[in-house]
C-alpha cells in the first residue's frame, strides 16, 4: 500500500520514519530524524515516509504519504471508510495482532505495582465487527440534507456513514431509518446517539445546537414509531428535551434478567465481552461474606451481581438518574442488602471499613483512590479501567499504601480501535518487595 502527495499540493517536509507503537487514541507513534511524530495510519514496525505537519501541545504530527515496508499483520479493512473515519484506526491490523497490543499496553501499566513475574490474562475474543450497542455521531447540514456520520481523526469533518460494520444489526437498521427521515430536516449541526434499547428497538438522542423547524419535531416523533426505533428524544442549544416513545435502555445481566439503565448515561459498548467482564469483577471480589464498597456504580452492571454475593454492599453513583436505575435494577430482583447513595466518589464522607473496594472510573481515572483506600481499609481493591496511564498512577497510588497487583485480565472491549478494558485486583502485603519489569518501551 503506498500514499504519495497529491498533485499541487504545497510542499511539506517529508521524513523517514519507523512505527515504533501505537498510541491510546489509534495513532502511531513514528520515530523520525526530527523526533518522534504522531501520525494516523501505521502499523507497529511499518517503514514509512511522513509529511511533517506542525507541532501540537509539543509533540509533532504528520501524515502519512507513503508505507514503504508493510506489516505482514497488515490486512485489507472490512470498511472502506476507515482510512478517514475516525471510529477504527487499526482495522488494518489483523484482530490477534489487535489484541497482542492492547495486553502490551495493560502490561506497561502494571510496571513495578504486581507481584513478581505477574502476566496479565488476555481474555478470549468477541466478535471483531458487529459488536457495538451504542454509538455517537455527528451531523451538519449540508445543501438538501444533513451529513451523519463519524468525524475524521483530529478534525470537525464529518465522514458520511451509511453502513458501519461495527454496528450491531439493530443499530444499523437505527442508522438507516434515522438517515431516511430525519437527515432531510436536520438543520445546524450536532450529535446523535443511538443506543439499543432492549427488544423493541434503538432510544435515539439528539442533540441540536441551532434552532430546529416544527418540521423537525414532527419527524422526531415519527422516527419513534419506526419498527427499528424504541424512543426518541430531541434537545435544542441544551434546552429541554422533547421525548417520543420509550427512551430506556435496557441490557441483559449475566443473571439473564433485564438491566436498564439511563438512555444518555453511561454504559458499556460490547454486551458479549462485558458479560465476562462482570464475571471477573464479581470472581476477583471474592465478595461472599464480605462487605462491598462500589464507586461509580452506574445503573448497577456489576452491583446486581455483588449484591447476590455480598453480606452488605454500599454502591455510589454521582449522576442521580444513574442511581435510581441502579435501585430499581436492585429492587427487581429483591436484593435488599444493598444501599445506593447519589454523590461523587471523591467528595462524599463516608465512613467504615469495607473488605472490598470495586470501582470503574472513567478516563481520568480515581485520584481520590488512595484516600479512600486508607479510609476504609479494605483487603482487596477491583479496578476495572478503560484508559492505562490513569490505571497505572492510581495502582501507584495504592502501591504506595501496601497493596500489590496479583491478578489482571485484559477484554478487548472495542475491537478495530486502539482502546482496551482491563480489570486487576490488587490486594493488601506487609513488607513486601516487588520485582521491577521494565517496559519495552514507554506509554503514549
Amino acid at each position: 500500500m503506498n500514499r504519495r502527495p497529491r498533485a499541487g499540493s504545497r510542499a511539506l517536509t517529508l521524513l523517514d520514519g519507523r512505527v515504533r507503537d501505537i498510541t491510546q487514541s489509534g495513532e502511531s507513534v513514528i520515530e523520525t530524524e526530527q523526533g518522534l511524530m504522531l501520525v494516523r495510519g501505521g502499523l507497529p514496525g511499518e517503514q514509512v515516509r511522513v509529511a511533517l505537519t506542525g507541532r501540537s501541545q509539543g509533540v509533532l504530527r504528520g501524515t502519512l504519504r507513503e508505507i514503504r515496508s508493510a506489516s505482514p499483520e497488515r490486512i485489507e479493512p472490512a470498511c472502506g471508510l476507515s482510512e478517514r473515519c475516525g471510529g477504527c484506526p487499526l482495522m488494518a491490523l489483523e484482530p490477534q495482532a489487535q489484541r497482542a497490543l492492547k495486553l502490551q499496553r495493560v502490561q506497561r501499566a502494571l510496571v513495578e505495582v504486581c507481584e513478581p513475574g505477574l502476566r496479565a490474562v488476555l481474555e478470549p475474543e468477541g466478535q471483531p465487527l458487529h459488536y457495538r450497542r451504542r454509538v455517537r455521531l455527528s451531523f451538519r447540514r449540508v445543501g438538501a440534507r444533513a451529513l451523519i456520520g463519524y468525524r475524521s481523526a483530529h478534525s470537525h469533518t464529518i465522514v458520511d456513514v451509511e453502513q458501519c460494520p461495527v454496528l450491531e444489526p439493530a443499530l444499523q437498521q437505527a442508522l438507516l431509518a434515522v438517515r431516511e427521515l430525519l437527515a432531510p430536516v436536520l438543520t445546524g449541526s450536532g450529535e446523535l446517539e443511538l443506543q439499543r434499547g432492549g427488544e423493541t428497538g434503538a432510544v435515539v438522542s439528539i442533540d441540536c445546537d441551532a434552532p430546529v423547524s416544527p418540521q423537525t419535531y414532527a419527524t422526531a416523533h415519527a422516527l419513534a414509531e419506526h419498527c427499528a426505533i424504541a424512543g426518541v428524544s430531541l434537545r435544542v442549544q441544551q434546552g429541554a428535551r422533547a421525548t417520543y416513545g420509550s427512551l430506556q435502555a435496557s441490557s441483559t445481566g449475566i443473571d439473564g434478567q433485564p438491566l436498564h439503565a439511563v438512555a444518555d448515561g453511561f454504559s458499556q459498548a460490547n454486551s458479549d465481552v462485558n458479560r465476562r467482564l462482570v464475571e471477573l469483577v464479581v470472581e476477583l471480589a471474592q465478595a461472599a461474606d464480605s462487605s462491598v464498597l462500589e464507586l461509580y456504580a452506574g445503573h448497577g452492571n456489576f452491583t446486581v451481581a455483588l449484591a447476590g454475593a455480598a453480606t452488605a454492599l454500599c454502591a455510589v453513583e454521582a449522576d442521580a438518574q444513574a442511581a435510581a436505575a441502579c435501585r430499581a435494577n436492585l429492587a427487581a430482583r429483591a436484593l435488599g442488602n444493598t444501599r445506593v447513595v447519589a454523590g461523587s466518589a471523591d467528595e462524599l464522607a463516608l465512613r467504615g471499613h469495607f473488605d472490598v473496594l470495586v470501582l470503574d472510573p472513567p478516563r481520568a481515572g480515581a485520584p481520590a483512590l488512595a484516600a479512600l483506600a486508607a479510609r476504609h481499609t479494605p483487603e482487596r481493591v477491583v479496578y476495572v479501567s478503560c484508559h492505562m496511564t490513569t490505571l497505572g498512577r492510581d495502582l501507584r497510588a495504592l502501591h504506595a499504601l501496601g497493596f500489590v497487583v496479583d491478578r489482571a485480565h485484559v477484554l478487548d472491549m472495542f475491537p478495530q480501535t486502539a482502546h482496551v478494558e482491563a480489570v486487576v485486583r490488587l490486594v493488601r502485603r506487609t513488607g513486601n518487595t516487588q520485582a521491577r519489569v521494565e517496559p519495552p518501551h514507554p506509554a503514549y
